[in-house]
């Protein structure tokens, strides 16, 4: 086994998903092949502190973004680190180089003209299947990732109440998102017609693939005429909250953030009542 292998076994031994572990491989092999082109040997344990501040110059030579070479030496560190502690390396020779600085912009959200626009959309072209996946990522604020690996026993659906469980999201971290009226009877209705153990099944017998989830999401967004992602969906649920008086400690156990600053993004002047925001929005 090489020891890129090894170093991403050891991510994902950590609880990092796949799709992370072969993002920070890519950085990896990337770095390497920049060490081999240069000095000719790619040997770990000859990389030096001026090699990678010169690997972090040569990417803003590229014009690179400064949040893809954080990212980079964020997966050079990790792998040193790694390297370090498995007697791989003597030294850890990202120490002491210093990230780049940058500005993350402010999270998109649906203005309410947007949402109506979207959801009428949905509830005109969409199947019970996708309407209950906008409505999920909607009411819930889910990740892509996580709306899609829920099996049908992970939601629950009471009369007056009801939760979806999240098994597994960022992190490997379980919660439990309550189910507003809205997206109780949409799922209820969607569950009714369902057999199977996927909540969302894909057209391989197992569950819908992320991207699928996005190419739907997608198309409902050019229907519409309104700009949408997934996370553009997490984002408004979030946003909604917040104009609603919600804690930003709640928001977060909900979003399942796990940096308080990540919420600290969705406050501005204003509130609204979540209820007659959200539940407004009817697919009947």
């Amino acid at each position: 086994m090489d020891i890129l292998t090894s170093f991403k076994n050891s991510l994902l031994a950590r609880g990092l998903s796949p799709g992370t572990a072969e993002i920070y491989a890519g950085h990896l092999r990337r770095f390497f092949a920049w060490v081999e082109g240069t000095y000719g040997e790619p040997d770990p344990a000859a990389v030096t502190p001026l090699d990678v501040a010169d690997y972090r110059r040569y990417l803003q030579n590229r014009n690179r973004k400064p949040a893809t070479v954080n990212n980079a030496l964020d997966a050079i560190g990790n792998f040193f680190a790694w390297a370090k502690e498995a007697g791989i390396v003597q030294a850890d020779p990202t120490e002491g180089v210093k990230r780049l600085p940058e500005q993350k912009p402010a999270p998109k959200w649906l203005s309410r003209r947007e949402l109506g626009a979207l959801v009428r959309a949905v509830q005109k072209y969409g199947s019970r299947r996708d309407q209950a996946l906008v409505t999920l990522l909607l009411h819930t604020g889910l990740r892509v990732s996580e709306a899609v690996s829920l099996r049908t026993a992970d939601v629950v659906i009471r009369e007056r109440s009801g939760h979806v469980v999240v098994r597994q999201g960022k992190g490997g971290k379980y919660r439990e998102v309550p189910l507003n009226a809205t997206a109780r009877r949409t799922l209820g209705e969607y569950l009714a017609g369902l057999s199977g153990e996927w909540l969302f099944p894909g057209r391989s017998g197992g569950p819908m693939t992320r991207r699928a989830a996005e190419k739907a999401l997608a198309r409902y967004g050019r229907l519409a005429g309104v700009e949408v992602t997934p996370h553009r969906l997490r984002h408004t649920f979030c946003k909604m909250l917040v104009d609603a008086g919600e804690s930003l400690d709640r928001v977060a156990m909900l979003a399942g953030h796990e940096n308080m600053n990540t919420t600290a993004r969705y406050t501005r002047p204003g509130r609204a009542d979540l209820e007659a925001a959200v539940e407004k929005i009817a697919w009947e």
